[in-house]
């Protein structure tokens, strides 16, 4: 014996001797294999390690987010750019209608091929006089008919016909006034002049000179029996048109002076004359002067002889003839659509983000839900084994107590005997609890069962095993005898214990109370459940985050049990869970709803 023990040691001591020589050559071939290996496989080993990553997985969806908020802001730059363009081709456009009645034949012709009658070019426009009066109007689309026949012969035919008139009614007109405003404020409107000249009347009588334009309208006046010139009161234009009216209307003298500026009236009292803002001679009437149809050097310088010494006696009146013309003009509707893709862009955007956060808190969701199905699943599995060898155990010493003759049993034999039935109703909720986890991740079978009796029997698992959980009264209310919904028993048992050890849990080991409510509601038709205790409460700002995975304010716990409660009822049994009342250091009401059909 002693030889056979002192061989095995020899052995041994062999065997460990040996180990490390082979553990060494193994070290060092896998060592001179691994480079070759790594140089081999890294990339699909980062890749893959790349892949899995949740971190790496965060960075991707985050730098999406920056490239496309890269991306919608080089095309808001774009879109600015390109409004900008349009706009100022517009502003070009505009430019060269106003331009066309003073433009050579040439010109004129260019200008309507490649603007006027283009129909690619299409913007709003309206034409007004210096009195605000609409003249013509286009492109305003839905809000007025276009009449571009009409528009192009009065552009033409400008410098022939200028007693163009709108014919638009008062409704019509009205709309285009807000239209009007709306384009100024967007785009200052273009001044332009029918023609170089602009005509007017001279209205003289001894010591009184009038000037008006073609319609009547009184410009600037001068002499006796009128106010002071510069006096521009209503009053005063009443004085100077009664004055007017008195005048001879027959014997106007008709004139035209330079459109764009100011032009001046020299005036004795007798004799006038008008000048252009240079000081060259237009037209004049009065005594010792040559007749107003003659033209030539000697007479012009005549005049410029009785100019020199009305000068020296006074001022000359310097006067204004208005005839500007303005088009006001607005966006095309490009610059329309284009003005409407930054919101467009926001909005895509905006509704990325939203789709990202949901896919992204679905992902992790799956994520959660794929671990607890794991987690359950390899529960179930490993409670498999040490329970089947407890049952057989179990089964044994049945066996051998039942074997055994009456009169050999006695009173320890019968403390065994009552210890194999409290082992097997703990084997038999082990089991329980196995199924429990093997039916996560699954769709679980729903039958019609008494809630209440799923109750008790949980409530007098509890109360057998009090000196493991503390000495806490439960009890049960309720008014009906049965109260059948479809529920999975061993689910809803589970979620009953995780409450009922929430709460015992919250009475730290003192002696405390529960009190579980439950009524019917026909008229909604759920079954309410009430569970409230006297424990330690929780605190306002925790009430929202019970139910989140992984949440616990205790200092042991993976804060799983109220997760899985509210899967429990509201995945699988269509109800709800809720806090109906917590108050820091005096308990928590917790509310479940079950329905009771299908």
């Amino acid at each position: 014996m002693e030889r056979d023990t002192a061989e095995s040691v020899t052995k041994r001591r062999r065997r460990r001797g040996s180990a490390p020589v082979e553990v060494v050559a193994s070290a060092q071939h896998t060592q001179a294999a691994a480079p070759a290996r790594r140089s081999r496989f890294w990339p699909a080993e980062t890749l893959s390690s790349l892949g899995i990553s949740p971190i790496f997985r965060a960075y991707v969806f985050l730098g999406s987010i920056v490239a496309i908020l890269a991306f919608l802001l080089y095309n808001e730059s774009l879109t600015n750019e390109l409004r900008e363009q349009e706009k100022n081709r517009v502003g070009l456009y505009a430019r060269l209608i106003s331009f066309a009645p003073l433009a050579s034949q040439e010109q004129t012709m260019t200008i309507f091929n490649e603007v006027i009658n283009n129909p690619q070019v299409d913007f709003p426009c309206i034409i007004t006089n210096y009195r605000g009066e609409i003249i013509e109007q286009r492109g305003l689309g839905d809000l007025m008919e276009r009449d571009q026949d009409g528009f192009w012969d009065s552009l033409i035919f400008w410098s022939r016909d200028r007693e163009s008139v709108a014919s638009s009614d008062s409704l019509e007109r009205q709309a285009l006034s807000r239209l009007m405003r709306k384009m100024d404020a967007e785009n200052a409107p273009i001044k332009f002049y029918w023609s170089s000249e602009t005509h007017g009347l001279l209205y003289v009588q001894e010591g009184a000179a009038i000037l008006t334009d073609l319609r009547g309208d009184i410009v600037k006046w001068r002499g006796e029996g009128l106010p002071a010139d510069s006096d521009t009161t209503a009053a005063a234009m009443i004085r100077a048109r009664l004055v007017l009216a008195q005048m001879p209307a027959s014997s106007p003298l008709n004139f035209a002076v330079p459109a764009d500026g100011f032009s001046y009236l020299h005036y004795d009292g007798k004799r006038a004359i008008i000048t252009d803002g240079e000081g060259r001679v237009i037209s004049w009437r009065g005594p010792a002067l040559p007749p107003e149809a003659a033209r030539d050097a000697d007479d012009i310088a005549v005049v410029r002889q009785r100019l020199k010494t009305m000068s020296m006696q006074g001022d000359p009146l310097p006067f204004y003839i208005p005839s500007e013309h303005y088009i006001h003009y607005g966006s095309s509707e490009l610059v329309s659509r284009i003005s409407v893709a930054p919101v467009v862009q926001i909005g895509v955007l905006f509704l990325f983000l939203l789709v990202g956060y949901i896919g992204y808190r679905n992902i992790k969701r799956s994520e959660q839900r794929s671990i607890w199905v794991g987690m359950a699943k390899e529960t179930a599995h490993q409670l498999g084994t040490p329970l089947s060898s407890l049952s057989g155990w179990l089964e044994l010493m049945r066996n051998e107590i039942e074997s055994a003759p009456p009169e050999k049993r006695d009173e320890s034999l019968q403390r065994v005997e009552q210890m194999i039935v409290e082992m097997d109703e703990d084997m038999r909720h082990l089991n329980q609890i196995a199924s429990r986890f093997s039916q996560i991740g699954s769709v679980p079978e729903l039958v019609q069962g008494d809630i209440r009796r799923v109750l008790e029997d949980t409530i007098e698992y509890f109360r057998n095993r009090a000196p493991q959980f503390g000495r806490h009264d439960i009890r049960i209310e309720c008014q009906n005898e049965l109260l059948f919904v479809p529920l999975n028993a061993e689910l809803m048992s589970w979620a009953f214990e995780n409450l009922f050890k929430n709460a015992i849990d919250a009475m730290d080991g003192k002696t405390g109370e529960m009190l579980i409510n439950i009524a019917e509601l026909p008229e909604e038709g759920v079954v309410q459940i009430t569970f409230q205790d006297d424990g330690r409460g929780i605190e306002p700002e925790n009430v929202k985050r019970i139910f989140e995975p992984g949440f616990s304010t205790k200092k042991r716990g993976w804060g799983l049990g109220l997760a899985f409660v509210r899967r429990i009822i509201e995945e699988y049994h269509g109800g709800r869970i809720s806090v109906v009342q917590s108050v820091p250091g005096e308990g928590t009401s917790f509310e479940v709803v079950l329905p009771v059909y299908k």
